[in-house]
Parts: C-alpha cells; sequence; structure tokens
C-alpha cells in the first residue's frame, strides 16, 4: 500500500512539474519608439540671443499639425464605411482597409514630425537659458 502510494505521488509530481509554466524573460529595452534627445549644434550656441529667438520663431507654425483626427477625417469615415458596406466580390473591403492603415502610418508620421520640431525648439531655449539671455 505505502509502495503503491509512493509511486502514486512521485507520478503526481513529475505530471505537476512537467506542465509548470515558466514565464517568458521581460525585455529591458523599450518597445515602444523613443525620441532621441536633440542638442545643440556648435553654430547654433554661437547665435545672439535675439537670432536664437527669431530662430524658434520660425519654428513655431510647424509645430502644429494641420491633419484632422481620425473621427473629424470624411475620408477615414468613407473607407470605414467601404469595410462595412463594400459587397464588390475582389475588393471585399480591403480598399478601405488599406486606406485605413495609410491614413495610421500618415499619422504617426505627422506625430514624429511635431516631435522633432518640439525637441527642436526646447534645444534652442536651453541654449537660451545657458546664455542667460534677457536677464
Amino acid at each position: 500500500m505505502k509502495k503503491q502510494l509512493l509511486i502514486t505521488l512521485t507520478a503526481v509530481m513529475s505530471i505537476k512539474s512537467a506542465f509548470a509554466l515558466t514565464l517568458p524573460p521581460v525585455p529591458t529595452e523599450p518597445i515602444y519608439f523613443e525620441p532621441p534627445i536633440v542638442q545643440a549644434e556648435p553654430q547654433t550656441r554661437s547665435l545672439s540671443c535675439y537670432q536664437i529667438d527669431n530662430a524658434i520663431n520660425q519654428l513655431h507654425p510647424y509645430r502644429y499639425t494641420y491633419k484632422p483626427d481620425y473621427f473629424n477625417d470624411g475620408t477615414n469615415k468613407l473607407a470605414t464605411a467601404l469595410v462595412v458596406f463594400d459587397s464588390i466580390p475582389i475588393v471585399e473591403g480591403w480598399l478601405g482597409l488599406g486606406y485605413l492603415g495609410y491614413s495610421a502610418l500618415v499619422s504617426e508620421k505627422e506625430d514624429r514630425r511635431q516631435l522633432h520640431i518640439e525637441q527642436e525648439i526646447a534645444a534652442l531655449q536651453r541654449v537660451k537659458a545657458e546664455k542667460h539671455c534677457y536677464e
């Protein structure tokens, strides 16, 4: 009886360890886009305070996006309608899905462009602070 119990316990323990879950390693590197920090160039450091202000003012219009967001873009609404209501046997909504992917790609590119401009402005403002302009 004891021998049979020992064999059963050994079998249960080996089965339990066979089904043990091992967690995958946690990634330490970032999985999302991290923008590099823009450093001021040497020629930027040689500018006067007035010239730095002019450079910042010239970059301000590029801080903003003129692309409508997803829900205000009429073309995205049309592409969504194509996906939902498309009955053409060849296309079957792929045209709408393709445009929605393209629209997301353009939005991502626009976000990265804006981020780059923001970083350039921040670099110019850091140079301006280092020079103690207008104190």
